[in-house]
């Protein structure tokens, strides 16, 4: 028995695999470029529209590791007006695979990793090419519309994914495993049913940084998710978008791996688990009938039928631009003692690489080849601070777009950056939404964002991830409550 429903669904996808050879970013001592594809890079859009009133929503996922803020801006607008809907209905969700071209648009945002030091004319014309990728996949979504029933549910991906913050002995938080730490294991899922119960689209979300494969894998891949789209797509016929959760603080158990693999062994856990929930759901409100059935002996037996009046399943979308204020600035003489120190560390590991023969001692050349990457990164992050701290136009704060989409009875409450998964828990549990689903690294990059409580704890995300781009400090831990309080009061906008 077909549903009656007043959704419609469109979902298409593209290849947006960059040109070969080009440098990958992600990790900071892989120096040398990709020689090859692994597996495709994609990007995956999926448009529902209310037909009672003409309401529009789209959500795209794709395979790369983040986008600038704007290029993100740009990106909703376009798409906003090819599929007829505001840029605030429009979610942009990298999966940030870390087997990736540059993808900013902002130049000035320095590259992580590679011989090439400076981006490729290739390159940049990748980058240009984005927003119309993303804009053609969203408009060919709305070429395969058809009525659609929507449902959420969930499971658990035990043992797959750790806490990264590990405390060592010696009071240091470096990147490993906190097994005391909070780690969120949902596995969340949304499924789309045609009226006759067939699936269309499942969109599948899970909070783990894509570095299952390492610095030393040479080639261009989305990682595990793109594994989690293989399992759930062979076994259900619909279309599966992967979203990135609240991965912050969240590494694979088994990561950094140098041979491609492992990260089929990950996906395909993460895959069988989306399953295990997708089967859970129901599309249909539903009755259970009786029906008498006698045998040896009276049998009673039960059906759920689907309801003749269903309900209606609105669709929405509230966005704004927040200020995310920095912590406090380091002054001009403790950036230029930055500067001298990352300096002379690096003059020192390029002095020591030119003594090694690199022909009659290749692993301990490609060993410290590696390590001068990172010295170099720091060095050229100082640079650029000096000559910004000398002129005193230092940003003290940066404007991110917080953001909440409404399908039916879910919320898909979305975040810019690496939020922490305690962040992404709070946000679940305060949300005025029967079921919300978490998304981290969306609509454009800003920051990491840990908790307050891991700042006096320092490490790489509270304590130096600004390196990574052309501030002079991270954001602060303010920002925590500024990302929990703004998801809840959209949430309620949109749901009582």
């Amino acid at each position: 028995m077909e549903v009656s429903t007043n959704l419609k669904a469109g979902v298409a996808r593209l290849d947006i695999t960059p040109p070969i050879p080009i440098d990958c970013v992600g990790f900071i001592r892989r120096f040398e470029p990709v020689k090859g594809v692994l597996a495709p890079l994609t990007a995956t859009a999926l448009i529902v529209e209310d037909e009672t009133n003409g309401d529009r929503v789209a959500i795209i996922g794709f395979d790369l590791v983040a986008i600038g803020i704007e290029q993100g801006k740009l990106i909703r607008e376009l798409i906003g007006k090819t599929v007829g809907c505001s840029p605030d209905s429009v979610l942009l969700n990298y999966s940030h695979t870390h087997a990736g071209p540059h993808p900013f648009d902002d130049m000035t945002l320095h590259k992580l990793g590679g011989d090439l030091r400076n981006v490729s004319e290739e390159n940049r014309n990748y980058i240009m090419s984005l927003p119309d990728r993303l804009n053609s996949v969203a408009y060919l979504a709305t070429q395969n519309m058809e009525p659609v029933r929507v449902g959420a549910g969930s499971g658990k991906a035990e043992g797959i994914s750790v806490n990264r913050r590990e405390r060592t002995k010696d009071g240091r938080v470096i990147l490993g495993w906190n097994r005391e730490g909070i780690l969120d294991t949902e596995v969340q899922v949304v499924r789309f049913d045609r009226p006759d119960g067939s699936a269309k689209v499942v969109i599948v979300g899970f909070a783990c940084h894509p570095v299952v494969l390492g610095g030393e894998n040479r080639y261009v891949g989305p990682d595990y998710p793109g594994v989690v789209r293989e399992v759930v797509e062979k076994a259900t016929d619909a279309t599966c978008i992967f979203l990135q959760g609240a991965a912050g603080n969240v590494l694979p158990l088994e990561g950094f791996y140098a041979d491609e693999g492992p990260e089929r062994f990950f996906g395909e856990r993460l895959g069988y688990e989306a399953l295990a929930a997708y089967s859970r759901i129901r599309t249909a409100d539903t009755t259970i009938n009786q029906i008498d059935y006698g045998s040896a002996t009276p049998i009673n037996l039960f059906r759920h039928v689907p309801k003749k009046d269903q309900s209606r399943q609105p669709v929405g979308g509230i966005g704004k631009y927040v200020t995310f204020p920095l912590k406090p600035l380091p002054t001009v003489k403790q950036v230029e003692d930055k500067l001298e120190e990352y300096s002379a560390n690096y003059d020192v590991a390029a002095n020591a690489l030119k003594k090694i023969d690199k022909e009659k001692d290749f692993l301990n050349w490609r060993e410290m080849r590696g390590r001068l990457n990172p010295l170099e990164y720091y060095k050229i992050w100082a640079e650029k601070a000096v000559k910004k701290a000398r002129a005193g136009n230092a940003e003290t704060s940066v404007d991110g777009y917080l953001q909440v989409i409404r399908i039916g009875d879910i919320a898909f409450s979305a975040v810019p950056g690496e939020p922490f998964n305690e962040i992404g828990l709070a946000v679940k549990q305060k949300s005025a939404a029967p079921y919300t689903f978490f998304c981290g690294y969306s609509n454009e990059y800003i920051a990491y964002f840990p908790t307050a409580a891991e700042y006096p704890f320092g490490g790489y995300e509270p304590g130096h991830s600004y390196h990574n781009g052309n501030r002079l400090e991270t954001v602060g831990p303010e920002c925590e409550d500024i990302i929990v309080n703004n998801l809840t009061e959209f949430s309620e906008k949109l749901f009582t």
